[in-house]
């Protein structure tokens, strides 16, 4: 397994088992790896909040911000809004991997 699968797993395992995350920030989630892998996995990458709204089946813009501030909050990414009609707004996914970490991870699934 290369290190980008590695870290990813150990993301969506960390997400997955977290209590203090709802499904709206489970989705919200799902939508930043998504546009993570689109951008070939640059560290920090640009995304709309009309595409992750999209994306991850939210329809209210508070909700969005909401969910977006308490994800940034927890530790699971940074954002650094951009006011640019055009420009899109900053991400940076923070991925703890540490391989001892990886490998003391249950996974949910109990496949691991």
């Amino acid at each position: 397994m290369d290190s980008l699968h590695q870290q990813l797993t150990c993301y969506i395992d960390k997400m997955v088992s977290d209590e203090r995350l709802k499904p709206v920030h489970l989705s919200l989630s799902m939508a930043l790896c998504h546009s993570w892998i689109e951008s070939q996995f640059e560290s920090r990458y640009r995304v709309s909040r009309k595409r992750l709204m999209r994306a991850s089946h939210i329809r209210s813009k508070a909700t969005y911000h909401k969910a977006i501030k308490e994800l940034q909050r927890l530790g699971y990414m940074k954002y650094a809004p951009s006011y640019h009609p055009r420009k899109g707004s900053q991400i940076t996914m923070i991925m703890e991997y540490k391989q001892k970490e990886y490998l003391g991870i249950r996974s949910i699934y109990g496949n691991k």
